[in-house]
């Protein structure tokens, strides 16, 4: 679509890195309006934000470089900056970082994932905005009018692919992490930081990312039992959240 934003006195903007630099943004900006729901400082916060968010680069960077070792090594030192990342890596990476920051500070792990959810939801939907923009992680070729064709030459949709009617799977995530975003936020103020929160996040994305799989048509790495490696982690998350939200529930009612 448009992996670049217009020139600005020669420099082109990468429109992935603008978006993904927005979609940090806002989820900062939430997790600021509402930190009084976490009981935290203004520095407890900050802090936390930033090794969250330097987990999430590091894990990232460091997914896309074993799942891509020979492409990577193959590209440009400004592709290895500009593209690049595995979101399942980003979150294990956030996630560790924050366990051992919270750790650290004494504050509640489950707290702390707790008041960072939706702002992970929100932030992952305007980033997949800036994926659809650069033409990464495209969907397959499809006849249905929700198709959409890639012909700009700084595309990521590989060459035979452009000017091909393909599912807009980036839009299709986007569309559906707002739509979770909205549905945690209002969770996440009527629960005590049990983990509610945090286990409907990853049952929602776990269910989006193991549908839109299907209509992806990018390199999904190869299949076991007709599912590709990302639907296998979701089918595992998803599995492992749904029994642990309605253990605690069912815990919960015969106490």
């Amino acid at each position: 679509m448009f992996p670049y934003l217009p020139e600005i006195l020669g420099i082109k903007i990468p429109s992935y890195g603008l978006m993904t630099a927005l979609g940090y943004g806002l989820a900062i900006y939430y997790c600021v309006r509402n930190r009084k729901y976490l009981g935290a400082s203004k520095d407890i916060l900050a802090d936390m934000i930033f090794y969250v968010i330097l987990g999430a680069l590091i894990g990232g960077k460091i997914f896309y470089i074993f799942f891509n070792f020979d492409s990577f090594w193959a590209s440009t030192l400004i592709e290895k900056i500009r593209f690049g990342f595995v979101f399942y890596g980003g979150f294990i990476g956030a996630v560790l970082a924050l366990f051992l920051y919270t750790k650290n500070k004494k504050i509640p792990f489950v707290k702390a994932t707790d008041f960072l959810a939706p702002a992970l939801a929100l932030g992952h939907a305007i980033g997949r905005i800036g994926c659809f923009l650069a033409g990464c992680c495209y969907g397959k070729p499809t006849h249905s009018f929700l198709g959409v064709m890639f012909n700009n030459p700084d595309t990521l949709v590989p060459y035979h692919l452009q000017h091909t009617h393909l599912y807009p799977t980036q839009l299709f995530e986007a569309f559906a992490n707002f739509i979770l975003f909205f549905i945690l936020a209002k969770i996440y103020k009527k629960q005590d930081n049990t983990g509610k929160t945090s286990l409907t996040y990853i049952m929602g994305y776990a269910l989006i990312r193991f549908i839109i799989e299907f209509f992806r048509g990018d390199d999904r790495g190869s299949s076991l039992l007709g599912m590709y490696p990302s639907q296998i982690i979701a089918l595992i998350l998803l599995l492992g959240a749904t029994f642990w939200l309605f253990k605690g529930f069912l815990w919960k009612n015969k106490h």
